[in-house]
């Protein structure tokens, strides 16, 4: 006959002292009370919606909007569904970001290597920009960036560079492709991406060269140059084949009595200050970020690669930047998904984001509603760009080791 203590074991351990079991107990009740804890919130607020007549539901999604969208990178009509006008703000928020990533990491990278330089003049500099961009809230910089543009001239007295770029309170206008036919421009993007993807592996065959012979292989140089070429070509092809090339070039130009600019791009005031307020904001937290992580490389690396004969350039480069992304790239995704989340500020500035025309739409819609579909799009894209980070920081985790 089998004793009670002998069943409640676990490999010959008691299991009120085996480790792993607490831990699997531990687990296991936190799980059923954060259930409980989220059945609890959702059953109460479903029920207080009820006993309220709050409007709710999504049956508002396939009606017409009716409503002007003041900017938009899809084609938008008043007459388009509350759906497609909240696909719209999630495009112009999406676009937001993703420039904005990419314009304030090269910003902090440049700040914060110049933090590190031993120029005294560079060095203060940049500290005075991370300082004082850092410790300033975000909505002052807005409103800072969005009366800094009132006070630029009116679009009459637009400031123009080479008849081609018109810069005005309205906004700024610049020379911008346009297809000359979808299917070929379709076709030449796609060869363009291949273009891309053969540039890369050409920048890695270079740098393994590199690293295997010790000599420079000027990868960046030879994967630009090869994805430029085949674009080129595929270009020059396309055009002789079809009798058009896949993209014209729409030159901005002032026309009518009130001089309104036609053709082009035009960035808009709202755009150009959340975008500049954006970038400006979290390149000062950027800056500090590539700050540490350089300097958390021993400085044994750096004075290793310098007796090799590397140039401080080459250094930073090829040996301290590689083993620096280890600690950069966790807290530099926390940047992107705040810069995301920040965008959500442009109503501020007039610009057309998901959260104003989201806020806008409660005055003939069910904001429960609205507000759920705004949460979620932002918990997408927040985990959109945390999938990105650990994709990349799983690559580079063993660089150094």
């Amino acid at each position: 006959m089998v004793s009670a203590p002998r069943i409640l074991t676990y490999q010959g351990i008691p299991v009120w002292r085996h480790v792993q079991i607490i831990q699997w107990a531990v687990q296991i009740m936190s799980g059923i009370v954060v259930v409980a804890l989220v059945v609890w919130f959702f059953s109460n607020m479903v029920g207080a919606i009820q006993d309220r007549d709050i409007p709710s539901g999504f049956s508002f999604l396939s009606r017409e909007y009716q409503t002007p969208i003041g900017e938009h990178f899809l084609p938008y009509d008043s007459s388009d569904t509350f759906l497609y006008a909240l696909m719209v703000g999630i495009t112009n928020t999406a676009i937001v970001a993703v420039a904005g990533v990419f314009l304030a990491t090269a910003l902090g990278i440049f700040i914060g290597v110049s933090r590190l330089s031993t120029n005294w003049i560079v060095s203060k500099l940049a500290m005075v920009y991370i300082e004082f961009f850092r410790n300033v809230p975000l909505l002052v910089q807005l409103f800072f960036w969005f009366y800094i543009v009132l006070e630029l001239p009116g679009i009459r007295e637009s400031v123009v560079v080479a008849d081609a770029f018109y810069l005005s309170n309205r906004g700024f206008s610049m020379p911008w492709p346009t297809p000359t036919d979808y299917t070929v421009a379709l076709i030449w993007l796609g060869l363009a991406a291949i273009a891309i993807v053969a540039g890369a592996l050409v920048y890695r065959r270079q740098a393994r060269m590199e690293e295997q012979t010790g000599r420079s292989g000027y990868p960046l140089i030879y994967s630009f140059a090869t994805a430029i070429v085949i674009g080129a070509i595929t270009w020059l092809v396309l055009s002789f084949a079809t009798g058009n090339s896949p993209f014209d070039i729409s030159v901005p130009e002032p026309q009518g009595r009130f001089g309104n600019i036609v053709g082009g791009f035009t960035a808009r005031a709202g755009l150009m200050v959340l975008l500049t307020g954006l970038v400006m904001y979290t390149a000062s937290f950027i800056a500090e970020i590539v700050r540490a992580g350089i300097q958390s490389v021993g400085r044994g690396q750096t004075e290793a690669a310098r007796a090799l004969g590397l140039s401080p350039m080459n250094t930073l480069r090829n040996v301290t930047f590689p083993q620096a992304l280890r600690v950069i790239i966790p807290p530099l995704i926390s940047q992107f998904l705040n810069l995301t989340k920040n965008s959500s500020l442009g109503g501020a500035v007039a610009y057309s984001d998901l959260t104003n025309i989201a806020v806008t739409m409660t005055q003939t819609a069910p904001a429960v509603s609205i507000f759920m579909l705004i949460m979620a799009s932002y918990l997408a894209m927040s985990l959109t760009w945390s999938l990105i980070g650990n994709i990349y920081n799983r690559r580079i985790r063993f660089v150094g080791g």
